[in-house]
């Protein structure tokens, strides 16, 4: 029990007695003139009167508090003091989006997910995919007397795959200073929400002691939080939320506190923890502790739940396994999953990986749910409580393609599950949301046909294999809306896409198709085969331009009016400025062969991609259009600045070269690259040195991009593309 809960019992037994005293037959409180006693008779004392027992007895109140909170208050061994010195932290932050690590286990009942950035776990999701706790459990190394290193910010980090049929990774934090490198494994127990970290401090360690520091966010925020020691293990709760740590520890060395104010990050700037703390908050707080010294390895677990006594319990159940036997079990979850997938012959790690990163962003509680990435982009410099969940959100676009990845990988039952979850996302008047929440409600309130498209084409390839979204009210959707659509596939402009028109045709063919073979018989006003003819001829006078200064005639990115020969503004988000739509081209225009619309080498494609090439590429990757605004200026900046290159392009490509009849093995091989070591595919990466922007990393619909790309180089065949 803490202290403040150790004097609100005493106060709460003396008040208790007090009110006991006054209840019977005290009456009413006396006036000021009745304070003294009233006789003395005959030498001997006569008994008080009611107003002096209510004086003795409230003396007797006011010393017994005095007592309990000389007792309570008393440093007791280790401490400075039981509470820390009160501060207003006003705001914090979360980490950047550029992971280099992410983890659960392959089981639904370990429900909590983790990542890492910079060498250092930063995120914890729990109980939700979407619902972030951590802003960082980080390690500080110093000598007590003249440096000071934080793993999270400092030194060389790196992150290699150690399974890529496990989704298990080493981390490592280089100190070239001092010679000495901090590795790290992180895993989650698979039977439990328990994240488990296992590190050790390697090279010149002597004198060396280790420190670690956690910041939590819990329940989405770092405000409103209490921290504190009890025991060998530290706890944080908020509004009904409980994360119990334990693990390797002394008892001796370890503070609470507040953010940045005197906590134990900030005294060990100083070389040591001076002033230490049994807890902290409410409010945004630290638990600092000691953890080695010269070397040797430890253990940490971080364990949730919603009382203090379901946190401990999973503690204590993790704890009982043992950290070997839980990665050994994390390890073995995953293996059993990529057994049943089908790769490509060849180097096949970046292909399993690609399936354990989509899988994994997957919900546990609402099957079928995967997100767009675990990351939230630019988190570093975005406030902890502004209530974004960044691409933890789900699109139906990105569904679509995590399905067909999955599809192609082999997994074809969770593929079946988003199905049904894109059945619960569709709207009542047949068309798909922006995106959703994990329970299918809209978040974000645009509108794009492309992803009501995609939703039929899915529901198409599975149709009689499980249910979804409603094909008839999603294709009336589409014909009464289309071909225009509000935006296009990034999310941003409206009127007439290549790339959604695209889309639309190969949804509207492939209904007419399942119809006929279905022996269905639909009455609508007009055929859907007119409609279709009708957009097919007027595609290209609607988003072809013949009058561009980049050519004799190239596709548009889009035409807001459906009228590409004119000078028709188009505004580019994220302050890219209002330039001539003809001044705007996009790869986009390529999921016009994808999808089977138009030939490989039609001469409106191959005049574009020359367009394009010349304008948005960056040797075999692409920027999304020229004048990307969606992106960091510098590193450690926020957009509004430059969007840069996105792998996704560079698979997209590669899908047409061998659509194409030609080779694209090198596509595949950029992709290899840009993944690294880590195995990990971003929204976005620079330029120059291909490493990955603050935006998104990992990206699901990347990943998903690969694992087509690699079949189609190994098959010929482009999985995903319409019959």
């Amino acid at each position: 029990m803490g202290s403040a809960e150790r004097l609100q019992g005493a106060v709460g037994l003396l008040c208790g007695g007090l009110a006991y005293r006054l209840g019977s037959g005290d009456g009413a409180l006396p006036g000021a003139a009745a304070v003294l006693p009233n006789r003395i008779d005959r030498g001997r004392r006569q008994g008080l009167i009611r107003t002096h027992r209510l004086v003795i007895l409230a003396g007797a109140l006011v010393a017994a508090l005095a007592i309990v909170a000389i007792v309570v208050f008393r440093p007791t061994s280790g401490w400075t003091s039981d509470l820390a010195p009160v501060a207003n932290v006003s705001t914090d932050h979360w980490t950047t989006g550029d992971k280099d690590a992410i983890g659960t286990a392959a089981t639904r009942q370990s429900n909590v997910w983790f990542t890492a950035a910079h060498g250092t776990l930063a995120d914890v999701l729990y109980p939700t995919v979407d619902a972030d706790n951590l802003r960082q459990f980080g390690f500080v190394v110093t000598d007590g007397s003249s440096f000071f290193f934080d793993a999270a910010t400092q030194g060389v980090a790196s992150a290699r795959v150690t399974d890529d049929r496990a989704l298990t990774y080493v981390l490592q934090v280089d100190d070239p200073a001092h010679g000495f490198s901090l590795v790290t494994e992180v895993a989650t127990d698979p039977d439990r929400p328990v994240v488990v970290v296992r590190a050790h401090l390697t090279g010149h360690t002597s004198n060396l002691q280790v420190y670690g520091y956690l910041v939590p966010h819990l329940g989405g925020s770092g405000a409103g939080q209490t921290a504190f020691f009890d025991g060998s293990r530290g706890y944080v709760n908020k509004r009904g939320l409980w994360l119990a740590v334990g693990g390797d520890t002394t008892k001796d060395q370890r503070t609470a506190g507040y953010l940045g104010h005197g906590d134990g990050y900030d005294q060990l700037h100083h070389d040591a923890l001076t002033s230490r703390f049994r807890q902290a908050g409410p409010g945004r707080v630290t638990l600092t502790w000691k953890l080695n010294s010269g070397g040797g390895s430890w253990v940490t677990e971080l364990a949730f739940g919603a009382t203090r006594a379901a946190a401990d319990g999973e503690l204590d159940a993790t704890e009982k396994v043992g950290a070997q036997g839980l990665f050994d079990a994390y390890r073995s979850g995953w293996r059993k999953y990529t057994s049943q997938l089908s790769a490509p012959a060849g180097d096949a790690s970046l292909f399993f990986y690609s399936a354990e990163v989509i899988k994994m962003a997957e919900d546990k509680l609402h099957p079928g749910a995967i997100v767009a990435s675990l990351a939230r982009p630019w988190g570093d410099g975005a406030s902890d409580d502004d209530g974004d969940v960044g691409y933890r959100k789900v699109w139906p676009r990105d569904l679509y393609h995590a399905a067909s990845g999955l599809l192609a990988a082999g997994d074809t039952a969770t593929a079946y599950d988003v199905l049904r979850f894109m059945g619960r996302q569709q709207r009542s008047d047949g068309s798909m949301p922006q995106n959703t929440d994990l329970n299918g409600t809209p978040v974000w309130t645009g509108q794009q046909l492309d992803e009501t498209a995609d939703a039929i084409l899915l529901a198409v390839r599975l149709a009689g294999k499980a249910s979804g979204p409603d094909i008839e009210k999603a294709t009336s959707y589409l014909l009464g809306r289309g071909p225009a659509t509000p935006q296009e596939r990034w999310e941003e402009a409206g009127g007439y896409s290549p790339a959604t028109i695209a889309a639309e045709i190969a949804a509207l063919r492939a209904v007419e198709r399942w119809e006929i073979a279905t022996n269905q018989v639909v009455d609508r006003a007009v055929p859907i085969q007119d409609i279709v003819t009708q957009w097919d001829r007027s595609l290209e006078s609607w988003t072809f331009t013949r009058t561009g200064s980049f050519g004799p005639g190239y596709y548009l990115r889009i035409s807001p009016d459906g009228k590409p020969d004119t000078a028709e503004p188009i505004d580019i988000a994220n302050g890219g400025g209002v330039w001539d739509q003809r001044q705007i081209v996009d790869p986009s225009f390529l999921e016009l062969v994808r999808l089977g619309v138009r030939q490989p080498n039609d001469p409106r494609i191959v005049a574009t991609l020359t367009v394009v090439d010349q304008q948005s590429a960056a040797g075999t990757m692409w920027y999304r259009y020229p004048r990307d605004g969606y992106g960091e200026k510098n590193t450690g900046s926020s957009p509004p600045g430059q969007g840069h290159v996105w792998p996704l392009l560079t698979a997209e490509r590669g899908v047409y070269t061998v659509l194409a009849g030609g080779h694209g093995m090198p596509y595949e091989l950029q992709l290899q690259s840009l993944a690294g070591a880590d195995q990990l595919l971003g929204e976005q990466v620079w330029e120059g040195s291909g490493l990955p922007t603050g935006s998104a990393r990992p990206l699901v619909w990347a990943h998903a991009e690969y694992i087509i790309l690699a079949k189609a180089v190994a098959t010929g065949t482009v999985d995903d593309r319409p019959a």
